[in-house]
């Protein structure tokens, strides 16, 4: 009797792993879980893809493959492929549904690179590409800057810069629409008040606005800039440009009036 319960026992597993083994095949060949449905979720108003192009870039074979067998690391390789996706959220939804939400990048600059090249660049300073008619037609455009790791530093001072300006409290409407590198005279901003009435900025050098060690100079500097925008608008004077250095007098150069 002793040696009977341990056989019998353990062929009541091996039924128990039998039937738990054909109930998973089942479950893996039944209708009930084949996909159906591929839902699209939260994707914002200005998004660069529409559901339609999600969906045909996710490319799931409905009809053909059981919802919990799908590989789901294939379908978000597919959607890496597209330079707009930044991140990939999918969720089965039983019985019939896999949902998709796809996290874009934002670009906040364009780089136009030595060959006149146009390349998006994202909050972090990568680029991606190419330029598309869907993306913001308001970037600030960055050019200049050569190739090489030299061109890389640069692209991130550059980025540096722009997140100061507009981290910074200006009083007066205006807006960065263009930041060019220049050997000898360094960053040179250009402020857009209206597409007719351009300000050149020239920041010197060495300026270096992605130093740690330099934010109270980038605030005063961008104090000084401000209240000299803020009296040539309130006095309509029209000015052509100004040359900023931390370490010298801002100096400012009127345009002729008409």
């Amino acid at each position: 009797m002793r040696r009977t319960k341990p056989v019998v026992t353990m062929i009541l597993s091996g039924l128990v792993m039998a039937t738990a083994v054909a109930g998973l095949y089942a479950a893996l060949h039944s209708s009930l879980f084949t996909v159906r449905v591929v839902e699209v979720s939260d994707q914002p108003q200005d998004a660069p893809l529409d559901p339609k192009e999600v969906t045909s870039l996710a490319a799931v074979p409905l009809g053909k493959v059981s919802l919990i067998s799908l590989d789901l690391e294939n379908i978000q390789r597919r959607l890496f492929a597209n330079h707009w996706v930044r991140n990939v959220v999918l969720t089965k939804r039983f019985p019939q549904t896999l949902s998709v939400q796809v996290i874009y990048r934002e670009p906040v600059a364009l780089l136009q690179g030595p060959q006149g090249v146009l390349k998006y660049v994202d909050s972090d300073g990568s680029l991606f590409g190419p330029v598309t008619l869907k993306g913001r037609s308001d970037l600030p455009l960055i050019h200049g800057l050569p190739q090489g790791a030299g061109g890389e530093k640069l692209l991130g001072q550059a980025m540096a810069a722009l997140r100061a300006w507009s981290s910074h409290a200006w009083k007066t409407p205006n807006q960065i629409s263009q930041l060019t590198w220049d050997e000898e005279e360094g960053f040179t901003a250009w402020i857009a008040f209206d597409p007719s009435y351009r300000i050149s900025v020239i920041l010197g050098p060495e300026w270096n606005p992605g130093d740690p060690t330099q934010a109270a100079v980038n605030t005063e500097l961008f104090s000084r800039i401000d209240s000299v925008l803020r009296y040539s608008v309130s006095h309509s004077i029209p000015i052509r440009q100004i040359y900023a250095d931390a370490n010298k007098k801002i100096v400012v150069r009127t345009a002729r009036r008409s």
